[in-house]
């Protein structure tokens, strides 16, 4: 029998971490059932989920184990399925808060998400109703004039948005969440949101990293709950109305999705001190397939999530292109060095100040899973939908996806030995 523990040919080769972390991007409800799919596939793999609150004030700095996810960062979508795994909550229970399968408990721990708290109606949109519906009627008096000018005049519509994501922050401070303080956590939780007035990306969580050291811009803010920093990632545009936020301290800001100005945020894992990065996401632009065609059939609609995705893909692969090229311009000069006969101080200094200059730690290890372009089917999927078996498909894809990269790598921490 052959030794389960030898490398196999051609595996990506992942040596031993000490820490690992789990980014989960926003989409949707779609996404976070991608993100339950590929959290099943990460578990088939052998890794494990810390979660729930510290028993103790030295259990934070514990030592992971090996193959063990204690750092979550989600955006938008993620940030509620980093929020529930950071709680401790099986995925399985995760899964059935999404859907009403058959066999689910009486009476789950997670409450059945609903689409009454996911779009909760704005108190204020029935009056900012009213005025665009005096400013409507302005506007239709100058179109029949012929002053068509005043199409370009934006004061006749200014709704903040339809839906407020504050349902969905009373749902996770009542209903959910076993504590609403970042610190209580035995898991490092971080959570992504977009400040509006600013040109700011804000990481909400219990650590501080100042500067940043992948986006100086970058802010990170430690007297938020976690209900409130869920509900600030939520907030898409026009959909939801930006979430307003006061800190303990008594600053105040209003926030939308967090991944309006960045897409991915592994790099808060990467502050975080991991050196294994697992990034889901599910912006993947639709390959023509001749089973379904040109996107023109499908209408506007699907014409508008391509066009996004193609531009969130085109953003993702040159963030992954300018790693990969940092990388490996830190290794060539370390061969040339070795190979030149280098003081070893001297080309260790080098190689640190190379790695200072691009905000770029050589043991990170990152991990990319998205639906694979063949996966129409995930493509056309609606991003609320909370039909069953919508929701089930999408978590399939999820652990196939996940399955499908993961048999890529082997992974020094997992033991493949057979059991004695």
């Amino acid at each position: 029998m052959l030794n389960q523990n030898k490398k196999r040919q051609g595996k990506i080769r992942i040596p031993k971490k000490k820490r690992v972390g789990f980014v989960c991007s926003g989409g949707a409800i779609k996404a976070g059932a991608f993100h339950i799919g590929v959290a099943l596939g990460l578990r088939e793999h052998g890794f494990r989920f810390k979660g729930g609150l510290l028993t103790s004030r030295t259990e934070h700095s514990a030592k992971p184990q090996p193959m063990e996810i204690d750092t979550y960062v989600g955006s938008s979508a993620g940030a509620l399925i980093s929020s529930l795994l950071a709680s401790g909550f099986a995925i399985e229970e995760i899964f059935d808060a999404f859907m009403n399968r058959e066999g689910a408990q009486e009476k789950p721990r997670i409450p059945r998400l609903t689409y009454s708290k996911i779009f909760k109606l704005r108190p204020e949109l029935a009056k900012e109703q009213l005025a665009q519906l005096l400013n409507g009627r302005k506007l239709l008096k100058d179109l029949m004039k012929g002053k068509w000018e005043t199409l370009l005049n934006t004061e006749w519509f200014k709704i903040t948005g339809f839906f407020s994501t504050s349902g969905i922050e009373s749902y996770m401070r009542e209903e959910v969440l076993p504590s609403n303080q970042f610190e209580d956590y035995a898991a490092d939780l971080f959570i992504v949101g977009t400040q509006l007035n600013h040109s700011r990306k804000v990481v909400f969580g219990r650590s501080q990293f100042d500067p940043p050291a992948h986006d100086p811009t970058c802010q990170y803010i430690t007297d938020v709950t976690v209900s409130d920093a869920v509900a600030a990632s939520i907030a898409l545009p026009p959909f939801f109305s930006p979430y307003h936020i006061r800190t303990k301290s008594g600053k105040r800001a209003d926030y939308i999705d967090g991944e309006i100005r960045d897409t991915l945020s592994s790099h808060v894992a990467d502050d975080a001190g991991c050196d294994l990065v697992i990034a889901s996401y599910t912006h993947q632009p639709y390959h023509y397939v001749k089973e379904v065609g040109s996107l023109t059939k499908l209408g506007l609609s699907a014409i508008i999530v391509q066009s996004l995705y193609l531009m969130i893909e085109q953003k993702i692969n040159h963030y992954i292109h300018t790693r990969r090229s940092q990388k490996k311009a830190i290794e060539e000069v370390e061969a040339y060095c070795k190979q030149a006969g280098l003081d070893p101080k001297h080309r260790s200094a080098i190689l640190g100040i190379m790695e200072e200059r691009f905000a770029f730690r050589r043991e990170v290890d990152t991990i990319y899973i998205h639906p694979r372009p063949s996966d129409t089917r995930m493509f056309i999927r609606e991003h609320f939908s909370l039909s069953t078996q919508v929701l089930q498909d999408i978590v399939l894809s999820g652990f196939r996806a996940a399955t499908e990269v993961l048999k890529h790598y082997e992974f020094e921490d997992l033991d493949l030995s057979p059991p004695t």
